[in-house]
């Protein structure tokens, strides 16, 4: 029997697909140069802006107006296809593991329990509530569950599984702020003294919940405070990925940019006030994403959280006002950014996460 998904609303997306409005990426738009401002450095470490920042955050850990938020819906495909969130990194512990942990050393550092929302899918719920249950964290953890939508085949029809049964996938990280309120776990977090989200994915062992980073965010004033970071690997090589920019005078995040043009990336590391989240809704836009999976090329209608950077009002305001915070990438005593995407990855990854995270 196949999950339910929102049949209105992928029928919806399917005849905007057919008649070209989801595309895999937004269309090209006129990129403006940044200006003195957009990009702030965080502080580096030893100086005096730097603890004074740390002290600020460890202050917003006290007061309990911080939580952790991780993106833990996928499948890990790459990784034999288990629950990424479950792959071991460091001996037996895994990702999500080591996510808690962040978390349990911020809430000793706080002297009260530092929550985490966790982002599941259709394809990870089950394995990780098993996991949770049997290795109960040291911080309350509040699973939710993003959507999922039917994938089609390059015609237009359904794709299936083998069993003739609909092949689905989860509809992308963007989906959290429908799923934060839909949930109820938003409400949880409000009514609970939380102010800010610190959002991150799994796999990226580096975005712990630094208090000089989350400082900056709060002072800062802006809905989503996005870091980024210098886009040339410690291998020599460009990333691909999500640029700071400004269109049309609005600061934002644009996916599809030249990558030798602009030299930082978007870490995925997102530190939002939760008031406007749950104000209304967060409308980012469906992508066309084409996938192969099984050997097969697919269609998965998508959402990316950085667009939520673009939004507008009617009256031309962003919807989510964003700043951008740079951060260090390479050092391992010192990188926010270590992202591991294949199996390959893992072992040079795992030996930084050790030093940074002193196991």
């Amino acid at each position: 029997m196949s999950l339910p998904w929102d049949a209105a609303l992928f029928d919806a997306l399917v005849q905007a697909w057919k008649r070209g409005d989801v595309v895999d990426a937004p269309p090209p738009a006129d990129l403006e140069p940044l200006r003195p401002g957009d990009v702030l450095p965080l502080p580096a470490r030893g100086t005096a802006e730097h603890a004074r920042l740390t002290a600020a955050g460890e202050a917003l850990l006290r007061e309990g107006r911080v939580a952790a938020l991780v993106v833990a819906g996928g499948a890990g495909t790459r990784f034999g296809g288990a629950v990424k969130a479950l792959v071991p990194v460091l001996g037996d512990r895994t990702f999500l593991d080591l996510k808690l942990l962040d978390a349990e050393r911020a809430s000793e550092r706080a002297g009260r329990p530092v929550p985490v929302a966790l982002m599941t899918s259709f394809l990870t719920a089950d394995g990780i509530a098993e996991h949770l249950a049997a290795h109960p964290p040291g911080v309350p953890v509040l699973p939710f569950l993003q959507a999922h939508l039917p994938r089609l085949t390059p015609d237009g029809a359904i794709a299936r599984e083998p069993s003739g049964a609909p092949s689905l996938a989860p509809s992308g990280h963007g989906d959290v702020f429908r799923a934060l309120r839909a949930s109820g776990v938003g409400e949880r977090l409000r009514r609970l003294g939380v102010e800010h989200l610190y959002f991150s994915n799994v796999d990226n062992l580096a975005a712990t919940l630094d208090p000089a980073v989350l400082a900056m965010h709060a002072e800062g004033g802006a809905a989503m405070t996005v870091e980024v970071t210098p886009r040339r690997a410690p291998d020599g090589k460009l990333d691909v990925g999500a640029a700071p920019v400004r269109v049309g005078g609005q600061l934002m995040l644009v996916e599809k940019v030249d990558p030798a043009a602009h030299a930082t990336i978007s870490t995925n590391n997102i530190a939002f006030r939760l008031a406007p989240l749950l104000a209304g809704p967060i409308p980012v836009p469906f992508r066309a994403v084409r996938k192969t999976v099984d050997g097969a090329t697919v269609i998965q209608f998508e959402q990316v959280t950085a667009e939520a950077s673009s939004l507008r009002r009617a009256d031309g305001s962003p919807v989510l006002p964003v700043r951008f915070v740079e951060v260090p990438r390479g050092d391992p005593a010192t990188t926010r950014f270590e992202p591991v995407k294949t199996p390959d990855d893992l072992p040079p990854v795992a030996g930084r996460i050790r030093a940074l995270l002193g196991l």
